[in-house]
C-alpha cells in the first residue's frame, strides 16, 4: 500500500530545504513522539517521508493521522532499514537529508533552526551534533557524537547519524545505502565520502534516542558488521578491520560498565 493525496501532492510546490526521513515497522508505542517533535519545530521549511515496512500494530493510522504534514509515504514490505531509506530518498526535494529512528525525536523546537543555521553559513556537506541516548527502564543516559573526522571515521562511528544532515547531492555523487548490511549502512556510507567533505560540528544535543534500535540491542552483530565494511575498504583492508574488531570487543564491556559511548 502506499499513499499520495492531492492535498499532500500541494506539500512539494515549493522545494524544501531539509527532507526528514523515517523508517519504521511497528513502532506505534514511540512513533507519535518522533511526529509530535518534528510538527513542533520553530524552522518549517521540511518535508517529511515515510517509507512504513507494513506494519500492523497501528503505526499506519497514525502516519494517516498526521497525513497532512507528510509529503510522501508507503507501506509495504521491504529489505531493512536501508531499502526503506533508499526508497524514501528517490521522492526526497530537500537541499539537505536527515535520518530518524521512530524512537527518535528532536531534542527542543529549535534543534532544526540551530542545525539548519550552521548549514548555511558555508554550504556544509554535514552537519553533525550529539544525541542523547536514554533507556527509560534504566533511566540512563548517554551523549554521543563528535565532529566529523576522515581519518577516524570507521575506527569509531565518531558522528551520530540520527539527525546528521546531509547534503542530499552527496547521494547522487556517492551512491544510496547498500541494502546487503542490516546495522551499519550508514558507516559504509560515511566511508565513501572524501577527505575533502565539508563538514560543521554543533556541540548541542539535538536527538533524543531511546535505547530501542536494532543497533543498540544487536552490538555483537553491529561490530562483526563494522568489520565486514572495513575489510571492504580501501582505507583500511582486512587486517586493519580485524585490529579494529579486536579493539572494540575488549573496550565493549568497559564502556558498557561506565555507561560512555562505545
Amino acid at each position: 500500500m502506499s499513499a499520495m493525496t492531492p492535498a499532500i501532492e500541494q506539500f512539494h510546490t515549493a522545494t524544501p530545504q531539509l527532507s526528514i526521513i523515517v523508517a519504521t515497522w511497528n513502532a506505534a508505542r514511540t512513533f507519535e513522539r518522533c511526529l509530535k517533535s518534528i510538527d513542533e519545530q520553530s524552522f518549517t521549511n521540511w518535508e517529511l517521508l515515510i517509507a512504513d515496512g507494513a506494519s500492523t500494530d497501528g503505526t499506519v493510522d497514525l502516519i494517516r493521522k498526521h497525513e497532512s504534514h507528510i509529503a510522501w509515504w508507503q507501506s509495504k514490505k521491504d529489505g531493512g532499514i536501508y531499502d526503506a531509506w533508499n526508497q524514501a530518498l528517490t521522492h526526497a526535494q530537500g537541499e539537505y537529508v536527515c535520518f530518524l529512528g521512530a524512537d527518535d525525536a528532536w531534542a527542543d523546537s529549535d534543534a532544526l533552526a540551530r542545525l539548519i543555521t550552521a548549514a548555511r553559513t558555508q554550504e556544509y556537506d554535514l552537519v553533525t551534533s550529539q544525541g542523547l541516548i536514554f533507556d527509560p527502564a534504566t533511566s540512563k543516559e548517554m551523549h554521543y557524537g563528535s565532529a566529523w573526522n576522515y581519518r577516524r571515521i570507521g575506527r569509531h562511528m565518531v558522528v551520530c547519524h540520527p539527525g546528521l544532515l546531509h547534503r542530499r547531492s552527496l547521494f547522487e555523487r556517492y551512491g544510496s545505502f547498500n541494502t546487503q548490511y542490516r546495522i551499519a549502512g550508514d558507516l559504509d556510507f560515511l566511508l565513501r565520502l572524501p577527505v575533502e567533505t565539508r563538514a560543521i560540528h554543533l556541540d548541542v544535543t539535538s536527538v533524543l534516542i531511546e535505547a530501542a534500535g536494532i543497533s543498540r540491542k544487536n552490538v555483537l552483530a553491529r561490530l562483526r558488521e563494522q568489520r565486514e565494511i572495513l575489510a571492504r575498504c580501501k582505507r583500511y583492508g582486512t587486517f586493519r578491520a580485524y585490529l579494529c574488531w579486536l579493539d572494540k570487543l575488549w573496550r565493549y564491556p568497559i564502556a558498557r560498565l561506565f555507561n560512555i559511548s562505545h
